[in-house]
């Protein structure tokens, strides 16, 4: 049946051609070389060569292709049988044969009159399929912006997590690192940078069940991950308008089952860690600050002495806190084992992981452990039955000190280099101001340990029906997907030894009384997600128009509820327990809380071709959120696109030599977002400790509102339209695709702030008032090519999107230099330094802040009023969001050898970089102004006068402006990996299929402005506080049985 049906598809599709209607003649990609031909021609002069053209797969005639003599415009058609003949001039006439759906071959004719030539399909390009929304279509065909990463790719960014491994991969992705901590190594990521005021999280699907993470995912299990960016992500309606991630596990192929182990042990260290003042510049640098304030000096000459003898490391250390509290290298670890396997009644696909983490720090029991196990098994019950289930397991255990990374980081780099961990004695030394102002207190865990426990089940069993006794075509489908998660903390504190050394009596004096009590916080979350879908879809072909269209309901309701219990005062630390705590009211705290959530939508989708060519879609949704009240809760949400294949066209045959495939592409589409808050159309209270009455003077409970209520809050809505091109060259070695894109953000949620100023008191509602737009263009480049035993590949993609605030509630008083009407959404607001005084003449010859002396920054008097102001404040055109995003990849493969090289980039980005906590970034000191430099050398200086001490900055340089401002803007050689695949002569004997060793690296080298932390690192944090971003090295090893 198969074989009649082409071959009546190829005699309708001749028919048109030899009517002039259409050019049949489709270049397709790809050499191939060696393979048997056929073939007749004819011409007018010259000698004839005749031939016949059929399928490689099924022997079947192929009617309609495209004969060429290479170089000339002579060419014919293939008839009803395949058949054809051509005049050529001599024996090295090369003939092109090329047909939609199939590679291009080229064939010397040499002294040959008559040829058989096989063509093979082209899967490249026409049956790659491309995961969509609810589906997957065939990439030649899809008329959206969509991305697809394969799961090899994806393996060799970033095996840990996967939200990390998409940036740079592929166009409009923007995906930031900002942490290395074990457990916390994920990466913020945007589509197409950000659209709104709100939230700009793009909703993850994984195997078709939306708001599941990915980023824990085992990175083997991955088969490919798509990313929809314009109305082709409108199927999900009101979840839609930030963008959709869709990821696609392994299922199990028919066949002999596999078994595949995949292992690799790595190390880490931080990609940069800021050298940090040491002693002798610390104390000049906070002596300095004094004077500027006409303080006396907190640091005597003589303590100046002893720091630079180094003769008292009791009292005036100095010590380097990062090499004190880290080791030089993190180990880290994963393994996976998978079995897959089946045949047409059953196929499965099962797979467990283990993942072990460990933190930077010494002696510390910080580190992350991740088990997981997953299994993908599909049933073909009847002829006209599937089944498949669907189930994922994942245990994440986050062992850490009692305090958490923000407070340790808070006073690691940053504590005073004056101060040591140990005395040299070995007693833990208590900090300056509290005993635990010691970083090793807290990377080390001398107070307590928290151990945080995650815990996901999820459930997916999926049933298909086949109706095509009731209807050709027509088919039923559904599936309950069910999330479960269980989380719990336990934070148990304690008194410790730390001492203090007494200069009085030369005693080292126990500090444990002031390290609290021993105290017991307890937390346990649980939340279940249930969704339900169901539809109806067709199918079918009609000749050469195809169809494919589905009617669908979908479900969904989330619960979630949490309780959690305080005890202190226990008599000791062997149980701890919450029973053991103390029973005194006073010593003990119970809470809880719990919500729930729901949403329900309508949608469908309708896909057309004609024979591949002309090609349209139409979606719709309407979505029900419970975040909106009624008469606002429901919201439509329609999407078109239409694509034309434009080298099928006749018109275009001359240049399919040249231009192998050209699709031109457009889109629109009315996306939503409710992702806000729940309930803000109710007012809000909460029960708080109110009045005493009566003579008991016990406190009684009341509410007091914390919300009021907005009735008219209802969707933000996207309307997105997106016009582009995808094209292959020179026999699909070279492949181009263009988008461009515009956004317009409307009913964003915010609140009023010009009409009811928040000195007032009054708590207004969010309202649906702002406006932003945001657009921009994209490309994807590739190249691949062969020469002998040497294969090698290009892949480079571009994107630049940038925002802009529409419209947005601000008071009419605000300048327009600082209205953020105009400009992108998060701009910083900084007075503009354009230089720093350097003498008493000059600081009285211009505006200046009060008290402002030499060595002070320059600040631009914007509004020309002669006096330095807040109102001299403006809004920056750059943010750290960038604008500009790019990666590429270079690949290469030769006699078992593979090389892959990635490079990652961004630009037209912004981060500000200032002295923030006690101690500093030496840069900040070295390059500083100072009096005691020369007249030459302050006028050379990088930095102000100094401007800090103990976290206080001294209300001049210390203010936000431009001078701490600096370009984001990176190039990272994101990763490299090294791999041979033995040969399999070796691996026979052993029963192995194949043995791949690899060596990678990753975040090795980064071309940067920024220079004492990493580009990536947090805004804003001084370069010391966050747990810096880690380049790892790694050796692997994948094995196949």
């Amino acid at each position: 049946m198969k074989k009649h049906s082409k071959k009546l598809f190829s005699l309708c599709l001749a028919t048109m051609v030899l009517s002039g209607s259409i050019n049949p003649a489709f270049a397709s990609p790809a050499d191939n070389e060696g393979r048997e031909m056929t073939m007749t021609q004819q011409q007018k002069k010259g000698r004839i060569v005749t031939g016949t053209i059929t399928d490689a797969t099924d022997g079947s005639s192929i009617i309609g292709a495209n004969i060429m003599v290479k170089g000339s415009t002579v060419g014919i058609i293939s008839d009803i049988d395949g058949n054809f003949s051509i005049q050529v001039d001599g024996n090295k006439e090369v003939l092109v044969i090329s047909y939609i759906g199939y590679k291009t071959q080229e064939v010397q004719v040499r002294n040959m009159s008559s040829l058989n030539i096989k063509l093979t399909s082209d899967t490249e390009l026409l049956d790659e399929v491309i995961v969509v929304g609810y589906g997957s279509q065939k990439k030649a065909t899809v008329t959206g912006s969509v991305s697809q990463i394969d799961g090899e790719e994806m393996k060799k960014a970033n095996k840990v997590n996967l939200t990390s491994s998409l940036a740079g991969k592929t166009a409009g992705v923007i995906a930031n690192t900002r942490s290395g901590e074990p457990g916390e190594d994920g990466a913020s990521i945007l589509i197409r940078g950000k659209g709104t005021m709100g939230n700009n999280s793009p909703l993850i699907v994984v195997d078709g069940v939306a708001d599941r993470g990915f980023g824990r995912l085992n990175s083997e299990d991955i088969e490919s991950i798509s990313v929809l960016k314009d109305a082709s992500a409108a199927i999900y309606g009101a979840r839609a308008a930030n963008g959709v991630i869709l990821v696609t596990t392994k299922r199990g192929k028919e066949g002999k089952i596999k078994v595949n182990y995949a292992g690799d042990y790595s190390i880490s260290q931080p990609t940069r860690v800021p050298e940090m003042a040491n002693s002798l510049q610390y104390a000049t640098y906070i002596n300095e600050f004094d004077d500027r304030k006409g303080n006396a000096p907190s640091f005597s000459q003589e303590v100046i002495d002893h720091i630079k003898k180094g003769d008292d490391p009791i009292r005036y250390a100095d010590t380097d806190w990062w090499d004190a509290a880290t080791n030089k290298w993190a180990p880290q670890t994963q393994h996976s084992l998978s079995v897959s396997g089946g045949n047409d009644k059953l196929s499965f696909y099962t797979s467990a992981q283990f993942l072990y983490q460990d933190a930077i720090y010494k002696d510390s029991p910080q580190n992350f452990y991740q088990y997981q196990f997953k299994s993908n098994i599909d049933a073909q019950i009847s002829k006209s039955i599937k089944f498949s289930f669907d189930i994922l397991g994942r245990q994440e255990v986050r062992n850490r000190t009692a305090y958490d990374t923000n407070s340790i980081f808070a006073t690691f780099l940053a504590a005073s280099p004056m101060a040591a961990p140990f005395y040299p004695n070995g007693m833990l030394q208590a900090g300056d101001n509290a005993p635990d102002d010691n970083p090793i207190v807290k990377t080390q865990g001398h107070n307590g340990t928290k151990k945080y426990v995650y815990n996901l089940i999820t459930i997916k069993p999926y049933l298909k029906i086949d109706l095509a006794k009731v209807l050709p075509g027509l088919y039923l489908d559904g599936y309950a997907a069910l999330d479960y998660v269980f989380t719990h903390t336990k934070t148990f504190k304690h008194p410790y030894d730390i001492y203090m050394y007494n200069p009085q009596n030369g005693n080292y004096e126990n500090q444990k009384a002031a390290t609290g009590v021993i105290s017991l916080n307890q937390n346990s979350n649980h939340s279940d997600r249930i969704t339900l879908n169901g539809r109806i879809g067709y199918q079918k072909s009609f000749g050469e128009h195809n169809f494919d269209a589905f009617l669908a309901y979908e479900q969904s309701v989330y619960n979630y509820s949490s309780m959690d219990a305080y005890r202190q005062n226990f008599l000791s630390t062997a149980i701890p327990e919450l029973f053991a705590g103390s029973s005194n009211p006073e010593d003990s705290s119970n809470g809880g809380s719990s919500t729930k959530t729901a949403r329900q939508n309508y949608f469908g989708r309708i896909t057309y071709n004609y024979q591949q060519r002309y090609l349209a879609e139409i979606a719709a949704r309407y979505d029900g959120s419970v975040n909106f009240a009624g008469g606002k809760r429901w919201g439509f949400f329609p999407s078109a696109s239409l694509g034309w294949v434009v080298s099928e066209e006749n018109f275009f045959k001359n240049l399919t030599p040249i231009i192998n495939f050209l699709k031109l592409k457009g889109s629109f589409g009315i996306m939503g977002n409710d992702n806000i808050n729940a309930y803000q159309y109710l007012t809000q209270y909460k029960f708080t400790d109110g009045m005493i009455f009566g003579n008991d003077l016990d406190v009684n409970k009341t509410l007091n509102m914390t919300r009021t209520a907005n009735p008219n809050v209802t969707w933000e809505t996207a309307k997105t339209f997106n016009l582009g091109f995808s094209s292959q060259f020179l026999n699909g070695k070279f492949g181009l695709d263009f988008d461009y894109f515009h956004s317009k953000r409307t009913d964003i949620l915010i609140q009023r702030s010009a009409s009811v100023p928040w000195y007032t008191g009054l708590n207004l509602p969010a309202e649906n008032l702002g406006r932003v737009n945001n657009s921009g263009v994209e490309m994807i480049a590739n190249y691949h090519d062969q020469k002998g035993d040497f294969k090698w590949n290009v892949t480079a993609n571009f994107t630049y999107a940038r925002n802009k605030v529409d419209y947005m509630d601000e008071a009419a008083s605000v300048p327009e230099w600082q209205k953020r009407e105009g400009m992108p959404i998060d701009g910083f607001v900084l007075y503009d330094a354009i230089g720093i005084y350097q003498t008493p003449e000059e600081v009285e010859s211009t505006p200046h802040l009060k008290g402002a002396k030499p060595g002070d920054l320059i600040y631009r008097d914007i509004n020309g009023d002669g006096a330095i102001t807040t109102a001299d404040q403006f809004r920056t055109d750059e943010t750290e969001t960038p604008q500009i995003l790019y990666g590429f990849t270079l690949g290469g493969e030769w006699k078992g050898f593979d090389l892959s090289v990635f490079f990652q980039g961004q630009a037209k980005a912004k981060y500000i970089l200032k002295p923030k906590k006690t101690n500093f970034a030496a840069e900040f000191y070295e390059g500083r102004w100072s009096e005691s430099n020369t007249p030459e050398e302050n006028l050379k200086a990088r930095w102000p006068r100094a401007m800090i001490k103990n976290a206080y900055d001294d209300g001049f340089n210390g203010s936000y402006s431009t001078w701490w401002l600096r370009s984001a803007a990176f190039l990272r050689l994101k990763n490299v990996e090294l791999g041979y695949t033995l040969p399999k002569r070796w691996m026979n004997p052993v029963g192995l299929e194949s043995c791949r060793l690899y060596v990678s690296g990753s975040n090795l080298f980064t071309i940067d402005d920024i220079k004492i932390c990493d580009p990536e690192s947090p805004n804003d944090t001084g370069g010391t506080q966050f747990y810096p971003l880690s380049r790892t090295f790694s050796f692997g090893v994948n094995l196949s049985f």
